[in-house]
């Protein structure tokens, strides 16, 4: 997907009419917000991020991939807050051997990020404003974000697993200091397991600020 919008380098003002009214036409039907960080949860945090421009729109076929590959990312995320259950005393030896083997594959996979860590394939963190709608971040040195363009948020939730969500996005801000995008054309799938993810993360931050909060007064 990368590859098909850099190769592509013209923008809706060098297109001819026809393709240009497609194009339109294909950029109303998206789905966004217009505020995305205005309603519903969100959570701050701080997470590698790239943005890659888009002068062409995917089409609805990239777009239906993009989705199936982000649930699946999603489902491996949420694998991560999984609570381990009680294990039947006759399966303890085989979750034993799986746990091991889990572990195995973790370490593997935390290698192969701290590699491509080095060599400079992961973006490093930045502060963010985070929801299921879209996200709030500085904007990023050479980016050449103005309000109205398209862009793919690659967005890397896992910080062991050195593959990110890559979401289509709309510019609805971008000033000097910041940029917000609003997450375009997401299916039922991603929103449901995006929105489980705000949740938890929004729960966690709560109970981190009360913590401390009554360490704050206990202190006192």
């Amino acid at each position: 997907l990368r590859s098909r919008i850099r190769a592509h380098p013209m923008g809706f003002g060098s297109m001819n009419p026809r393709v240009r009214l497609k194009a339109m036409r294909e950029d109303a039907s998206l789905n966004f917000s217009s505020a995305p960080l205005d309603d519903g949860l969100s959570f701050e945090d701080q997470l590698p991020l790239a943005i890659v421009p888009c002068d062409v729109l995917p089409t609805m076929s990239e777009r239906v991939r993009l989705n199936d590959r982000n649930v699946s990312l999603l489902k491996t995320h949420a694998l991560e807050d999984f609570q381990r259950r009680e294990i039947d005393a006759d399966l303890e030896g085989l979750a034993s051997e799986i746990e091991r083997l889990d572990q195995k594959i973790t370490l593997v996979t935390e290698l192969l990020c701290d590699l491509l860590v080095a060599e400079a394939k992961i973006p490093a963190p930045i502060p963010m404003t985070l929801s299921v709608a879209g996200l709030r971040c500085p904007l990023p040195e050479g980016a050449g974000l103005q309000t109205g363009d398209w862009a793919i948020a690659e967005l890397y939730l896992i910080t062991t697993i050195p593959r990110p969500l890559k979401i289509l996005t709309k510019v609805v801000h971008a000033d000097a200091d910041s940029v917000t995008l609003s997450f375009a054309d997401l299916s039922d799938g991603v929103q449901s397991m995006l929105g489980r993810l705000v949740f938890r993360h929004h729960r966690r931050e709560i109970a981190l600020r009360r913590a401390g909060q009554e360490k704050l007064s206990s202190d006192q």
